[in-house]
């Protein structure tokens, strides 16, 4: 119908006044938005379909529409006499519908579990909604009814060229054969949608900044079918374009199964019916070609092929776990096994690091030492766990079956037996030069074939797994695995130490997994003790400046600025081992360490900061020198900068506006008096106003000058850090500085978390406003995770306070932790550091100020050596902060194996603190995933 044609019957038959039509997309209707004269839109079908089954349809609609939660469906308007359909000259059947706004999921880049989730629960809330719908009066199957999937391959299957592409499609549709042969009798019958696709679904994204199912379109696939048909198509349309397409598919599962049951013969046949609609798909599209179906087929095939070589065994055992099912297989017994490797005595991997040439055992499903740190391609979740047993040796070796078997395969370096027990059971031997052909016998006991080395440098090994199928066996399974999909591999490929007679497993502790370990946290911890992320991460290692969960996944550290010199550093490790043998004791006692380790510290600082008070965190250190100020002043009033967070006593809570003004805060101390923060991005003198810091230092004259009496001090952090990695203007402290002291003031410079050389140019964070403070607090790096921290000031100031009350400190400064600082200082002379730092934030800001030029939520990027923060806007105009956003960026970023985490007063800039370890590689891992998480469409 042209458009003139779709216009005229809008006037006459609705009372419509088109405007401008366009063309939207279909298979089969001629489907077209229409600009009304009014300014809204309605969406114009025209159709060649039966009365009596758009009518059914139309009854659809009026069910689901306001029974699918938050998800709206597109009502139907009626003509100026109340039809709902009009019915041309030629025949064909004119419809008109609401336009519903959002994008559909096709075009989205990326898709989050989350998003994933709500699509499986629309499709729940579709079938409850339908439930009891009359079946369709006319059309009771079409080409995409999966119950008739076969059919629709074997009508395209001819017009694809590439032979490859065919042997998927036929193994998936064996898989789709065998499955509906066993459970479509079970299999409970429904009225479903039966076309919950990627162009049929639309999101929207919310406030908090996340996509979500919004609407779904076109009910004229709808059929009377299998109920699971419905989530079946849903899973499917998932999985294209996914890094990885089961981890996809279980999302949607877990959405569904979150609001409605399904039964086992469902489950069965999920994931063959869900790659058999793919099949449908692309031989469709294929046979049919045009731009649709080239767009359609660009993401289809790739995904068959990664399908298709996925046992369906495993598939329906990650489809159950997500759907909240039991997945463990029966125990596979290995009574009477004859030892594969006899004469060896392996030990474990992880006790084996200087084992004298040993043979080293790696267990089933446990973390692989050679795992890649991350993947090398964004999105997906990181391989880690071995699959089977791997067994090495300095020297070849001969491997023997440990029961009765015959051949299924002998290949490169790979034999395949089966072995007839109770459960007959597959074994797969990869690293085996065999003797054998197909079909050969081989007794308990007998010769598989040998183990050679590869190179001299590489250890004789053969990696062993067991199959409770042939299926599986016969395909080549991965090396590693994702921890997710543990439980599931568990299933298919039981562990084959004991059967191949191997001692039995050492068993990690698993007592403290992640989920136990949350649990005690939310049991014993107030919520104000908060961690890090929705979903967390189980640390049990780390290693300079990479992290490691309970599963072997690597974390790249961006935020830890605690472990100044790397995680587990071997000189600091080594020094605080050696004086925990030696001596440790407390500091009222005379030992050389705290003699030396105050000089080095105090060499490191302008001269006349000499005398070292040492403490056990920021927080102490910070509150003594408020104490220190107020004791030799005589006086109480408190100069702090607005955003500021100086630690968590009760005197520091008070002088923390990032407290105070925050959640709970009861606002500040009668004697804390906040100055403008100097933001230069934010504030009204920006980095184009080359007097800002003389601007902002007025803001500190003139809340000097209004005071009734002097102040005892200012305290500023040379950076500040919680209110979003803010960087003076130059010159803002050396005149701060000189107002507070020309009213008798001291200016204390919190160090805690840039000094000891993380800027880089400068060892502490004061010099690069060229100015030196009367008091010095630092912390964090101070012991690399040790519990160290110190005050420095000037023999006068100290001399004055000492005529106070008595200060000691039990811990601060025992030689373990004198050690352990010292040692700090070694690693950052050694390697170094202090010049990494300076090229690497260069180079690190750099690539991130170039991601600004390509991501509009990126409002400002600002840094000076290794800190830095990248602040995230909604609009770069109205610098709305980008709250939720930088959450949900720093989620991403921790699932592709980077940590960040938001800061500021907001929660919108991400804080980029890492240890000094850190190497211009690791700027561009972290800057290349933060352009991937940016370009998703979450």
């Amino acid at each position: 119908m042209s458009p003139d044609g779709i216009i005229e019957i809008l006037k006459e038959r609705f009372g419509l006044g088109g405007v401008e039509v366009s063309a939207l997309g279909g298979e089969l209707d001629q489907n077209s938005a229409v600009l009304l004269d009014d300014g809204s839109r309605v969406v114009v079908k025209v159709s060649h379909a039966g009365l009596p089954h758009l009518r059914w349809q139309h009854e659809l609609i009026r069910r689901a529409d306001g029974a699918l939660g938050p998800v709206r469906v597109p009502t139907v308007r009626t003509t100026l006499d109340g039809e709902s359909i009009v019915v041309t000259d030629d025949g064909r059947a004119v419809t008109v519908q609401s336009w519903l706004d959002g994008r559909t999921l096709s075009e989205l880049n990326g898709h989050s579990p989350e998003l994933l989730e709500e699509l499986g629960g629309t499709a729940a809330r579709m079938v409850c909604a339908l439930k009891g719908a009359p079946e369709p009066p006319s059309v009771t199957t079409h080409h995409w009814d999966l119950l008739r999937a076969p059919e629709a391959v074997a009508d395209g299957i001819g017009s694809v060229a590439d032979p490859a592409r065919v042997a998927q499609v036929q193994r998936v549709m064996a898989w789709y054969s065998a499955a509906l042969a066993r459970h479509r009798a079970s299999l409970p019958k429904a009225v479903v949608h039966h076309d919950l696709n990627d162009f049929n679904v639309l999101a929207e994204r919310g406030p908090d900044g996340r996509h979500h199912v919004h609407a779904v379109l076109d009910f004229a696939d709808a059929l009377h079918t299998t109920r699971v048909s419905e989530l079946a198509v849903a899973v499917a349309y998932a999985m294209p374009r996914a890094a990885d397409p089961l981890s996809a598919a279980a999302a949607v599962v877990r959405g569904y199964a979150s609001m409605s049951d399904l039964a086992n013969a469902e489950l069965a046949v999920l994931f063959p019916m869900a790659a058999a609609r793919l099949c449908v798909n692309a031989v469709t599209w294929t046979r049919r070609g045009g731009t649709y179906g080239r767009d359609r087929m660009r993401h289809t095939w790739p995904t068959i092929a990664t399908l298709a070589a996925t046992p369906p065994e495993l598939a329906e055992a990650l489809l159950r776990q997500a759907a909240g099912r039991p997945v463990a297989g029966a125990a596979v017994s290995a009574t009477g096994a004859r030892c594969a490797v006899p004469g060896l005595i392996p030990v474990p991997l992880d006790e084996s690091l200087d084992n004298g040439g040993r043979v080293r055992l790696g267990r089933h499903l446990e973390p692989d030492e050679r795992a890649p740190v991350r993947r090398t391609t964004a999105g997906g979740e990181s391989a880690t766990l071995r699959l089977g047993v791997t067994i090495e040796s300095p020297n070849p070796f001969t491997v023997h079956a440990p029961f009765d078997a015959v051949v299924e395969s002998a290949g490169a370096a790979t034999v395949v037996l089966r072995h007839d027990r109770a459960n007959t059971l597959w074994s797969r031997w990869t690293g085996v030069t065999a003797p054998h052909g197909e079909g050969d016998r081989i007794g308990a006991g007998g010769l598989i074939g040998w183990v050679e080395q590869v190179s001299a440098e590489t250890p004789a090994t053969v990696r062993v797994s067991v199959f409770r199928s042939r299926e599986t066996a016969m395909l080549a399974t991965p090396v590693l695995v994702p921890p997710s999909a543990a439980a599931a591999w568990a299933r298919v490929s039981p562990d084959p130490a004991e059967f191949i007679g191997l001692p039995e497993a050492r068993r990690q502790d698993s007592r403290w997994d992640l989920v136990r370990v949350v649990t005690s946290r939310n049991v014993h911890f107030a919520r104000s003790q908060r961690s890090y992320y929705r979903r967390p991460m189980n640390l049990v290692g780390g290693r300079g400046s990479w992290l490691y969960d309970d599963a072997g996944r690597a974390y790249l550290d961006a935020i830890n600025n605690v472990t100044h010199v790397g995680h587990a550093n071997p000189r600091v490790v080594a020094a605080a081992t050696a004086q925990l043998r030696a001596l440790n004791t407390n500091s009222r006692f005379v030992y050389p360490g705290i003699a030396s380790y105050t000089e080095r510290l105090t060499a490191t600082l302008p001269a006349a900061l000499e005398v070292v008070f040492l403490v056990c965190s920021g927080s102490e250190a910070n509150d003594l020198a408020v104490r220190m100020a107020r004791q030799v002043t005589g006086r109480r009033d408190v100069l702090v900068v607005d955003g500021a967070y100086h630690g968590n006593t009760s005197v520091l809570t008070g002088l923390s506006p990032n407290r105070y003004k925050g959640p709970g805060g009861t606002g500040p101390d009668p004697t804390t008096h906040e100055v403008e923060q100097p933001n230069r991005y934010r504030g009204p003198h920006g980095y184009d106003d080359p007097r800002a810091g003389h601007a902002y230092a007025e803001s500190v004259r003139r809340v000097v000058d209004r005071l009734a009496t002097p102040p005892a001090a200012f305290i500023a952090e040379s950076v500040m850090g919680t209110a979003g990695s803010v960087f003076y203007p130059d010159g803002y402290l050396a005149e701060a500085f000189t107002a507070v002291r020309a009213a008798g003031g001291l200016c204390v410079a919190d160090e805690v978390q840039v000094g000891f050389g993380r800027l880089g140019d400068v060892f502490w964070g004061f010099e690069s406003q060229g100015v030196v403070p009367d008091i010095v607090t630092m912390g964090k790096p101070m012991g690399n995770g040790h519990p160290m921290a110190a005050v420095v000031t000037t023999r006068e100031i100290a001399d004055a306070f000492d005529a106070g009350m008595k200060y000691f400190n039990t811990f601060g400064g025992n030689p373990v932790s004198c050690a352990i600082g010292a040692a700090v200082l070694d690693e950052l002379e050694a390697e170094g550091l202090r010049r990494h730092a300076a090229e690497t934030g260069r180079h690190f800001k750099d690539a991130l100020e170039g991601l600004a030029g390509r991501h509009e939520l990126i409002g400002d990027v600002r840094g000076h050596g290794m800190y830095l923060g990248v602040e995230l806007v909604r609009d770069r105009d109205s610098k709305e902060p980008a709250t939720e956003e930088a959450l949900h960026v720093s989620e991403l970023m921790k699932d592709e194996g980077v940590l960040v985490y938001p800061t500021g007063s907001a929660n919108n800039v991400l804080k980029i603190k890492p240890p000094l370890t850190f190497t211009v590689a690791d700027a561009d891992l972290f800057t290349s995933v933060l352009d991937d998480v940016l370009r998703r469409d979450w």
